[in-house]
């Protein structure tokens, strides 16, 4: 058989046509590769920007009028404020008679709003508290179980109110609050082994502010603001018995 043999400018034809095709092969791969991250990107940016903004139905708070009238506001009140709370509800271990059991001792939790700023505080004993110095103290007069697994949904009255100087502050002229659209916050079971010890349960809420509507108006508060800040997704399920936290 007659060896293979080529000249060397044979050889280097060959040469130069397997590199540049491995260099054209590469480069496809390069830019297929940049393709890719490409629309990796894309696809995360995407993913990112619908987990910002939540659909539209979670947005809107209930309307004062489709709650259960223990909880709604009054003809003279209007709603000035709409906040999330991301937080924890504390229980506490204690005895009744024989028994154990987790009763919850209040909230500790941070109030987001609409633009997703941090603006105050909830703290136990029913403070709400905002950066700007104005609180509020509230005093349930209205409580019904809605949401299965989750805290009730209230309605205080305001006992205490205060800004930096008098009338001043996002809370200093606060008449009622709403807790709705609660979500966790709830005891995995109701009853605890030893006395005297701590609980903390995640929770999620919206609060309503509302204010006393001025002595000419006429507006009745029935028709919630749009705030991007209510964004608790949940089951609505009336009949289940969760812990009523505080």
């Amino acid at each position: 058989m007659k060896p293979f043999t080529t000249s060397l400018p044979a050889l280097s034809a060959l040469r130069f046509i397997l590199l540049s095709g491995g260099v054209a092969a590469l480069s496809r791969d390069r830019r297929a590769a940049r393709a890719v991250r490409a629309a990796s990107a894309a696809a995360l940016t995407g993913l990112l920007a619908a987990c910002a903004q939540p659909p539209l139905a979670e947005q809107i708070p209930p309307a004062n009028a489709t709650l259960p009238a223990s909880l709604r506001a009054t003809p003279q009140e209007i709603l000035q404020d709409a906040l999330t709370a991301v937080g924890d509800i504390t229980y506490s271990c204690r005895r009744d008679g024989e028994r154990l059991s987790w009763v919850p001792t209040g909230s500790e939790a941070t109030l987001v709003d609409g633009a997703r700023q941090s603006v105050g505080t909830v703290a136990p004993g029913r403070y709400f508290t905002a950066y700007d110095g104005s609180y509020v103290i509230g005093r349930v007069t209205g409580e019904e179980i809605v949401t299965t697994g989750a805290l009730s949904w209230q309605r205080l009255s305001a006992k205490f109110n205060a800004g930096e100087r008098q009338g001043q502050g996002r809370f200093a002229k606060t008449s009622s609050v709403q807790r709705v659209r609660t979500s966790g916050g709830v005891p995995p079971t109701p009853s605890c082994t030893q006395e005297g010890t701590s609980l903390f349960v995640p929770y999620s809420a919206t609060y309503l502010f509302y204010r006393a509507a001025e002595p000419a108006g006429t507006d009745a508060a029935t028709t919630p603001v749009v705030d991007p800040a209510v964004i608790v997704s949940h089951t609505e399920a009336p009949g289940a018995a969760p812990a009523r936290g505080q």
